[in-house]
């Protein structure tokens, strides 16, 4: 057990801090690395009640940057989207999450990796799919950014990384309040079984974004990208064999 919780504190300190310095990629790391040691179900309601923690620091480090009105059709869909979301959680095997989980990460790391980009003409309908899409995915796997990630590369948004970050804090933060609401109300939260971890990351949480806030306007964002982008896709080639292999 207290290799268990050595090794939460660990993946959660470095993926605050990532979250920190790049502005996304803190469910992105923390799911597949502690779906190798959490059952699929506490992986992502952990995951989903620290990166809540996680974005209350950085809204109150970016308060004047960015702006929720920015967000505001995303931030509507993904709403919507973790209502079914949040129910599909209390019928899912454990095994079919964590391989779920893998693959979707490990096509997402691909993705990321390979810049795809595609022509958007109506950016208000596509919003609007992209949201749900992550508000389904936050309340199932625990995972918020990829499809947000994606849709922000595609239009080069990271090249103001100052608004990049601020605008990412404020739908995190608000996405995640829903999330947990709803997975509350679905009866897939289940606090008293994670209360251990909880207290275990809210220094690991701290630590990571103090270090990362220091580290946001000199570190090369491309080269932490980089390394992320591996490590995501070794935890997702782990999952999913160890999914198989069983």
């Amino acid at each position: 057990m207290i290799i268990t919780e050595a090794y939460v504190f660990l993946v959660i300190l470095f993926s605050s801090f990532l979250q920190t310095t790049t502005g996304f990629g803190y469910a992105i790391i923390t799911a597949p690395l502690l779906a190798l040691v959490l059952s699929a179900k506490e992986t992502v309601m952990l995951v989903m009640l620290t990166a809540l923690i996680i974005c209350v620091f950085l809204l109150r480090a970016t308060r004047n940057q960015g702006s929720f009105k920015a967000i505001a059709p995303l931030l509507t869909a993904s709403v919507i989207g973790a209502i079914p979301g949040a129910f599909v959680m209390t019928m899912i095997s454990n095994e079919g999450l964590k391989l779920f989980i893998g693959v979707l990460l490990l096509l997402v790391t691909i993705a990321l990796w390979k810049r795809y980009t595609f022509p958007v003409k109506h950016c208000k309908p596509v919003e609007y799919v992209i949201g749900f899409v992550s508000g389904f995915l936050t309340t199932t796997t625990g995972v918020t950014g990829p499809p947000i990630i994606l849709y922000y590369l595609n239009a080069k948004a990271e090249e103001n990384k100052i608004e990049f970050r601020a605008n990412l804090a404020r739908f995190f933060l608000l996405i995640n309040i829903a999330s947990v609401l709803f997975s509350y109300a679905a009866g897939s939260l289940r606090i008293s079984e994670l209360w251990h971890y909880i207290l275990v990351a809210i220094p690991a949480l701290y630590t990571g974004f103090y270090l990362g806030e220091k580290m946001f306007y000199r570190i090369s964002v491309p080269a932490l990208r980089t390394g992320s982008l591996v490590m995501i896709f070794l935890s997702s080639v782990a999952i999913i064999w160890s999914v198989l292999s069983n």
